[in-house]
């Protein structure tokens, strides 16, 4: 989704009408250090780092750090997890039971903050929005190329029935809408790029606050009164770029901002050890996995004795413990699935190191001696930490590793080439990936990529009971298929499941409710946050 350039005036508007938040002289506690004297965050004000200063407030779920920075001005239709739906701007959905019918319903309270309800138009409208750069076609609006018909029952009821069953529909629905107010574009989809809409501080929003200030290096949103799920106790919310890595750390022990992610051992005992903080630990619903490149360099030693002598070198603990330290920050995964989905299989046998064999297989195949490129995105946690434990391990059978660790734009144009039809399928061998927010009822991510045998190199087999399983609309057929699914995928040598990551973080210690709302990107539901 295509994003704009924040109007310059709106900055010298937001510095004269107010306090600019966020910048080094700000005395106020919302912004910036005040000299080296440490201040606790002010009482109603939440103060988020961010990396960067958005292009636009435009509502999108494109990636997690923009997700975090939207998520407090527009709301979800509803959340899917594997304890059931958490909704918010619908209060219902009800699906067949052969899986093709989808009934949503809005909560008759929900409104934007310039006072129109938020009606089926706004989701309608946000569909044909997704689909104008594609020729119309969107995973809202396809499934497998077919379209998918919607009816608008009335204002406040959505029906929308599939071309055939497709269980990861409520995923799209649960993880990626974020609607767009209709009426501020005379329902017109192409009104919205280059607008400015989502640039100026009276931009209608969803959710619980409204944007009051943009600043050159702060975002401030303030809480709605009218808003339809009741009435935030944290008044003020403070989006400050602080840059990442050490700057983000000084930030928060010089008390400038609510809270942080902590990713090592280190971070987690000096925090946690102190009472001047809170930690707080959620599952972060994430799979990181190494995938072996079909079409890589060395794809004619990469066989299925060569992908297997890979993957018994590997001691998925001990990269862990190296790269992460503490099993409170991550686990061993043993599955192409979380914890956190309905049909994971927490007796899933996973891989066990086994040295000899991998040398001897590794012999057999050629493998020995090779040099592979490793690719990992470096804008990760903890990522180029794995890369270097995996190179210590399969150095043991006599395989080389030449690590590259990529920003992410660079990264996902290698490691997702096929898609991207970037022409970079061939520089690489080896690559680390993560899946987030991989929880609810469907296989998520497990599903696509299991379908997909052309770019990650399954089996027809293992594409074919994938594509079966999603299809499932039976709970325990989905279940049995997906149980079988999990071990069939592995014994194929493709992907392996590294690590189950938590989403660790530390606050002020007048900072309470981060865990109440545990999903990732954070935070969900802003009623459940105090700043005392």
């Amino acid at each position: 989704m295509r994003k704009k350039k924040l109007l310059s005036i709106l900055v010298v508007t937001a510095m004269t009408a107010g306090v600019l938040v966020g910048c080094g002289g700000s005395q106020d506690g919302d912004g910036g250090s005040g000299g080296s004297t440490k201040k606790n965050t002010e009482a109603g004000t939440f103060t988020m780092a961010i990396s960067y200063m958005p292009d636009s407030l435009q509502p999108d779920t494109a990636s997690d750090d923009y997700t975090s920075m939207v998520r407090p001005i527009y709301d979800p239709l509803f959340l899917d997890t594997k304890d059931g739906i958490e909704y918010y701007l619908a209060d219902s959905l009800e699906i067949s039971e052969d899986g093709l019918t989808y009934k949503i319903h809005l909560n008759e309270d929900a409104n934007w903050s310039d006072g129109e309800p938020v009606t089926v138009q706004d989701i309608l409208f946000s569909f044909n929005y997704a689909g104008r750069s594609s020729g119309g076609k969107s995973s809202y609006n396809t499934i497998n190329g077919k379209p998918v018909q919607f009816n608008e029952i009335d204002e406040k009821t959505l029906e929308i029935t599939l071309p055939e069953p497709y269980a990861s529909y409520v995923t799209t629905l649960s993880n990626r809408v974020l609607v767009m107010p209709s009426h501020a574009f005379d329902n017109d989809p192409s009104k919205v790029d280059d607008s400015g809409y989502f640039n100026e501080i009276d931009m209608a929003t969803s959710g619980a606050y409204t944007v009051s200030e943009i600043n050159d290096d702060s975002i401030v949103y303030v809480a709605r009164d009218d808003y339809y799920r009741g009435d935030p106790s944290v008044k003020k919310i403070v989006l400050r770029n602080t840059g990442s890595g050490s700057s983000r750390q000084v930030a928060f022990e010089n008390g400038e901002i609510s809270y942080m992610r902590v990713t090592t051992k280190e971070e987690l005992e000096k925090y946690s050890d102190s009472d001047e903080y809170n930690t707080y630990s959620i599952t972060e619903s994430r799979l990181n996995y190494l995938q072996v490149n079909p079409h890589g360099p060395n794809k004619d030693v990469l066989t299925d004795e060569g992908r297997k002598a890979l993957f018994l070198a590997l001691d998925g603990q001990e990269i862990v413990d190296a790269a992460y330290g503490s099993d409170e920050l991550a686990a061993p995964a043993n599955s192409l699935l979380t914890p956190d989905q309905v049909d994971y299989n927490p007796d899933c046998a996973g891989y066990t190191q086994d040295l000899d064999k991998a040398k001897e297989l590794a012999e057999s195949s050629g493998l020995s001696g090779k040099t592979l490129t490793y690719i990992y995105n470096a804008d990760r946690a903890n990522m180029e930490a794995v890369a270097t434990v995996i190179q210590q391990q399969l150095a043991k059978i006599g395989v080389n590793l030449s690590i590259e660790g990529l920003d992410s734009t660079s990264f996902f144009q290698r490691f997702f080439a096929i898609m991207y039809n970037s022409g970079q399928e061939n520089t690489w061998d080896l690559g680390t990936n993560g899946w987030d927010s991989e929880r609810g009822t469907s296989g998520g991510q497990a599903a696509s990529y299991l379908k997909n045998s052309e770019a990650w190199g399954f089996s027809q087999a293992t594409t074919d009971m994938a594509i079966k399983a999603n299809a499932t609309a039976n709970a325990d057929e989905s279940k049995t298929l997906w149980y079988e699914l999990q071990d069939q995928a592995l014994g194929e040598y493709w992907e392996y499941p590294l690590t189950y990551t938590n989403y660790v973080m530390v606050s002020q210690k007048n900072v309470t409710g981060l865990d109440a709302s545990p999903i990732v990107p954070e935070f969900a539901d802003w009623l459940s946050m105090k700043v005392e």
